[in-house]
């Protein structure tokens, strides 16, 4: 297993992600709905955080849909020693590789379980297009005179240095890193002085009229429907599947005994936090937040979405989770996001693509004016 490095790059992931060509412009008038649907905010996804040891899903939800089939690994054995040259720089295979395994792993952090790229043949060329990007953006930055001091780089030190416990838990990483200080400061130059360049050189003139967020909510309003959605709380009691049927009959009577106290007036957040199987919640009196329909488990789905008033309580539902017993909090009507609560998301998303068009556009231009070779 890789180990991930203790001095992660400073670059964003999201700039990280457009220099690599991850994160693509749409082209055309195709939308990405998973980046533009303000309908779903305050809606958990299904495979979001898990609840409990490596459960890939939190209790009552079904898993995260597939992502495509798994590719084939590449064979990193034949790759040449230098996979690219940029004006005369070189670019190393083992460069490369360090790369490719710090933007996967970073990339599984921000996924929030769902499914990364896999490092293939194709994965290895995107990063390769980021490092080359990567190159020629620090060299037109050092050219157009833009600089990082000493004295900009100190908040950053300061905050890597405050990861570690101790100066001596500092150096021991630096060391396991094979990094000096003034290499790893030498790092975080290079990746701050890309930021600076591109923020005063390139992004300077990104900017979204209301007009523009407007037109983009008039004509997509198939995205701007909030489906109907119910606020939940639940109790689990774990039974595996293939557990004996005494150890389920045990579970289930245990969940039933549950529901009767609650019936009978005791608080039902109290007992979540006393007795549920579901770690991630029961530190929140079982509460599960917004849930829409087609995110849980078929079962558990059918008999949340039964549940009328606020309070309603289900009768003990089984899952391939365990025994639940399920009380709705509140239910909201499926309807229309108004403009005004989807505008930020909106301008956002819309000055994301306008700053990625930007980048992509400036990149191209400085190939053309150099000498990129590229032997992957």
């Amino acid at each position: 297993m890789t180990r991930r490095s203790r001095f992660p790059q400073i670059l964003s992931l999201s700039l990280a992600l457009l220099l690599t060509g991850l994160v693509a412009c749409d082209k055309g008038t195709g939308d990405s709905e998973a980046a533009e649907n303000p309908a779903q905010e305050g809606t958990p996804a299904a495979g979001a955080a898990p609840s409990q040891g490596n459960t890939a899903t939190t209790p009552g939800q079904a898993g995260a849909l597939p992502g495509a089939a798994p590719s084939k690994p590449a064979d990193t054995t034949k790759m040449p020693d230098v996979v690219a040259q940029v004006n005369g720089k070189k670019i190393t295979k083992d460069e490369l590789l360090t790369q490719a395994k710090q933007m996967q792993a970073q990339m599984a952090q921000a996924s929030r379980g769902q499914q990364v790229p896999s490092l293939d043949e194709a994965f290895y060329k995107q990063i390769l297009d980021g490092m080359v990007a990567q190159a020629l953006l620090l060299e037109d930055a050092k050219a157009q005179g833009v600089s990082v001091s000493d004295d900009e780089l100190k908040p950053q030190m300061a905050a890597l240095r405050g990861r570690f416990p101790d100066e001596a838990a500092y150096k021991k990483a630096l060391e396991q890193e094979g990094l000096s200080e003034n290499q790893l400061q030498e790092k975080l130059r290079q990746e701050a002085l890309i930021q600076k360049y591109l923020g005063t050189k390139v992004f300077n003139q990104v900017a979204v009229t209301d007009q523009a967020a407007r037109e983009f909510y008039d004509k997509n309003q198939d995205k701007m429907q909030r489906p109907e959605r119910v606020h939940l709380r639940h109790i689990l009691i774990r039974a595996e599947p293939n557990a004996a049927e005494a150890d389920k009959q045990k579970a289930r009577e245990k969940a039933e005994d549950l529901l009767k106290r609650i019936k009978g007036g005791e608080d039902f957040a109290k007992l979540a936090a006393e007795s549920s199987d579901d770690t991630g919640s029961k530190v929140r009196g079982g509460d599960l937040s917004w849930m829409a329909r087609g995110q849980a488990d078929p079962v558990f789905e059918k008999a949340a979405f039964a549940l009328a008033k606020p309070n309603d309580l289900s009768d003990v539902v089984e899952t391939q989770f365990g025994y639940h017993i399920i009380q709705l909090v509140e239910r909201k009507a499926a309807s229309a996001v108004p403009f005004e609560e989807a505008r930020p998301q909106i301008t956002q998303m819309l000055q994301q693509r306008q700053a990625g068009e930007r980048l992509q556009a400036h990149v191209e231009s400085l190939k053309k004016k150099g000498k990129v070779e590229t032997f992957l």
